[in-house]
């Protein structure tokens, strides 16, 4: 943080603490946004990389970009509400986005001369031919089979044709925003990066090498093909049909034919296959070939090893085909025509189905082209998919030559022919992380409670809090009434492909304890039953499946693995280790995680028990005898309350505050009249007893408002308690924490009252920490509904143990008063 800021925070300090609390809590309000943005972002990114979401790689470098932009902003924020404390902050954030930010990058593009390069040296310039002109270029060097002269204009070429017309941003932001999943936006959008292609001009150093190119290959009146060859054509991913050739082309329009050859990488069947590989659009740049065009009596491919042969039993070793129609090979390449099909023993090159009468090309033609292919696939080391033509002189030219490829086969998560069926008990839930799970129902309220949860369980919960992750190797799946996708247990459920619904408001009453069900999360149904009638699993295959695991055939799955532990993987899992602190951070998730965690507990410590910043409160008149003070900071008063030194209760609008109000105010509680409940430690401590009122403001408690916040200080007594809430109707943020020290009794009585709140707290969901006298709790994320009526719970807890600690003595069950208090809330 810059000295400036941190100067002006001191001068706030020292003298004008409220606007400083305002500040602070301005600077929360906008914590909590960003830690929502963020987390939304990793969503994002985890529905690409676990196969949900088929994006462009555009947008995964987006995505990563705008997190680590997001988090930056989230720990300014961090750093406005407490500048010296997490000063060092930024500078493990900035290493570690560095590491995200290189994992998902792009190399820069080469633009170096020369760009139109001879067919027989496309080999020698490294990838910058392309993968069709690169093994054309070996077998015209390695090999006398006939192969047509021709140029490469190379992926240097491609590049200073982009980089000069300024289209890298313009194509990336619409790349940004393709979806497979959306087939008419995908054509809209596809039509649109062609348009720049197409009508950007070709630089003129670079069109004066193409078309001089051109006019010496056309020599002779002979027209030209200008075929595609990008960088990863012909390799592992063979891009087969996907890229255009521009056939029959005369010198004066080679240019246009070139820039139509280029937009072909954008067609939507070429874009939908470059991201089903997990291919940045920059990693795929496109060369072409200018070569002249073969006047073809017939054409076709051959397969040195076919991946589909025919029934035969001369095929039962492996076969080399041969498929042939009359004329050009576009119409067997399209599927428009039937190819003649001969089948040829691979070690004999013997026929190994008889060939037909009506056959395209002689016999002796095929012989000498089976022998052809084979002596590629000796050439390349791998069977080869070779394109050939020959001529109206019987002549053989050797127009393509790629690997052959098999398809892997996609294991799918889930088979409906598995559910037939089955009957559906819930449908229309939100999946926060995809799978297939089935098990034995065990419902558990609160997620705090499950660290006895049977193996293999489906869990039925409130809501998806982060101790979950500890036992996710026990369950098959889990159902939530709350949740979101965006939260950090959903994060690492994805990861460990466990399957997970959420917004099943009915879950807890159509899935009883016992039931045995199957989860589809993807399509948010929950059926009764398994799968063959059988749940159980051994605990050694449960283990296998939550092993983390990857979309079978998402190439953007495969590549992301190694950003994704930079980006979303969890690590700090325990707010209260001594390795929940920055140097431990290890990807931008632990960054959001942290914030939000250190931005919550500075809220908590808002108020000191000096009260200092709390000049302008008004003081609250009520019929109870509570001195207390209410600081407004936004909206958590009416305006009835303008120009009011005090106020009553009806002048609150905030709505924790209120909560807790109803909750103090019960008329299960009988306060004492004369006993005014205030800081009585402070009392005898600043006044021994004489000259101080007993609603002076150093002695009374205080709430910090605003509609949807509450900061409630209570010094009642011998004891401090401090609750501290958020209460916003979207329920994603809102939290309570409470905190309870002190007392005026001996040791044993206040460890006494501490046992009894501590049971009434765990019985409501709350996560409990004690230490010495100093009890801390916490309720994880809930809806409104539910946050005032714990709100409502901790005032009607604090009246009823004000002085609870002078009347327990040794031997008192504690348990039995927690139930009896449980008991007074149910009838309340």
């Amino acid at each position: 943080m810059p000295l400036k800021e941190l100067f002006r925070h001191w001068t706030y300090q020292a003298f004008a603490p409220g606007t400083l609390l305002r500040n602070k809590y301005n600077a929360f309000k906008e914590l909590l946004r960003l830690d929502d943005a963020c987390l939304e972002l990793i969503a994002d990114l985890e529905e690409i990389h676990y196969g949900r979401e088929k994006a462009d790689w555009a947008r995964v470098v987006w995505l990563t970009e705008e997190l680590g932009s997001t988090v930056r902003e989230l720990i300014g924020q961090l750093q406005v509400m407490s500048p010296v404390r997490y000063m060092d902050l930024l500078e493990y954030f900035t290493k570690i986005e560095f590491y995200a930010r290189m994992a998902v990058s792009v190399p820069e593009p080469e633009i170096i001369p020369p760009f139109v390069i001879p067919l027989e040296e496309a080999g020698l310039h490294g990838g910058r031919s392309g993968g069709k002109a690169r093994n054309l270029g070996r077998i015209l060097r390695e090999t006398s089979l006939p192969v047509p002269s021709g140029v490469v204009v190379s992926t240097s070429a491609f590049h200073y044709f982009i980089e000069s017309n300024d289209l890298r941003g313009r194509l990336d932001n619409l790349l940004c925003r393709l979806r497979l999943d959306r087939p008419d936006d995908m054509a809209e959008l596809s039509g649109e990066l062609r348009g720049l292609i197409i009508n950007a001009a070709v630089p003129e150093r670079l069109a004066d090498e193409i078309e001089i190119a051109a006019m010496e290959l056309a020599r002779g009146g002979r027209l030209l093909a200008v075929r595609s060859s990008a960088v990863a054509e012909d390799g592992e991913a063979s891009f087969a049909g996907q890229y255009g050739s521009e056939l029959n082309v005369r010198p004066a329009g080679v240019l246009d034919a070139w820039k139509s050859v280029v937009a072909g990488k954008y067609t939507p069947r070429a874009l939908a296959y470059r991201i089903m590989h997990g291919l940045a659009d920059a990693e795929t740049p496109m060369a072409a070939i200018i070569m002249p065009m073969v006047d073809a009596e017939a054409s076709g491919v051959v397969y040195t090893r076919d991946p589909s042969p025919p029934a035969c039993a001369a095929c039962a070793d492996g076969v080399l085909s041969v498929f042939a129609v009359p004329g050009a090979g576009e119409s067997l390449v399209s599927g428009t025509a039937v190819a003649q099909s001969v089948y040829y023993r691979r070690g004999s090159l013997r026929r190994a189905v008889p060939l037909r009468e009506d056959a395209v090309v002689p016999a002796p033609t095929l012989r000498r082209l089976a022998t052809m292919a084979m002596e590629l696939e000796t050439l390349f080391g791998v069977p080869q998919d070779v394109e050939w033509a020959v001529d109206g002189r019987n002549r053989l030219h050797i127009l393509q030559s790629r690997p052959v490829l098999t398809a892997a086969v996609a294991e799918e998560a889930a088979d409906e022919r598995q559910l037939a069926g089955m009957q559906v008990v819930l449908d229309a839930a939100d999946c926060a992380s995809p799978g297939f799970g089935s098990g034995v129902v065990c419902q558990v309220e609160h997620c705090a409670e499950v660290d006895d949860l049977p193996e293999g369980s489906v869990l039925v919960t409130r809501n998806l809090g982060p101790a979950l992750t500890r036992v996710i190797d026990r369950l098959s799946a889990v159902v939530a009434r709350q949740g979101s996708r965006a939260s950090h247990f959903a994060s690492v459920a994805r990861e460990f492909g466990l399957p997970v619904i959420v917004g099943v408001e009915q879950a807890f009453s159509a899935l009883a304890d016992g039931m045995e069900v199957t989860v589809d999360a993807a399509r948010g149904r929950v059926y009764s039953g398994c799968p063959g009638g059988v749940c159980g699993l051994e605990r050694e295959e449960r283990l296998a499946g939550v092993r983390p695991r990857v979309h079978a055939g998402g190439g953007v799955t495969r590549r992301m693995g190694k950003a994704m532990q930079h980006i979303s993987r969890l690590t700090l899992l325990d707010a209260q280790s001594e390795t929940f602190a920055p140097r431990y951070c290890r990807s931008l998730h632990d960054f959001v995680r942290f914030a939000h965690e250190k931005g919550v507990a500075e809220m908590f410590s808002l108020v000191g028990r000096s009260g200092r910043g709390l000049a302008g409160a008004k003081q609250l008149r009520s019929p109870l005898p509570i001195a207390l003070y209410v600081l407004n900071l936004e909206d958590g008063l009416f305006p009835t309350a303008a120009g009011k030194k005090e106020i009553t209760p009806d002048d609150v609008r905030s709505v924790p505050m209120w909560a807790l109000w109803f909750g103090l105010s019960s008329d299960k509680v009988q306060w004492h009249q004369g006993l005014p409940a205030m800081d009585w430690e402070s009392f005898d401590r600043v006044s021994a007893g004489v000259g101080v009122r007993a609603d002076s403001q150093d002695l009374a408690s205080y709430a910090v408002v605003s509609h949807t916040y509450m900061h409630f200080m209570a010094r009642f007594g011998y004891h401090l308690s401090v609750v501290d809430t958020l209460c916003e109707q979207s329920g994603k943020n809102n939290y309570i924490n409470f905190r309870f020290k002190g007392g005026g009794g001996t040791p044993e009585q206040r460890s006494l009252r501490l046992g009894f709140i501590r049971s009434v707290l765990e019985k409501q969901g709350f996560f409990i920490q004690i230490r010495g006298d100093l009890l801390d709790a916490r309720h994880p994320h809930d809806d409104d509904t539910a946050i005032q009526k714990q709100l409502a719970m901790l005032g009607l807890l604090l009246a009823r143990t004000r002085l609870m600690d002078m009347t327990l003595f040794e031997g008192v069950d504690v348990d039995g008063l927690a139930a009896d208090f449980m008991t007074l809330l149910e009838d309340e």
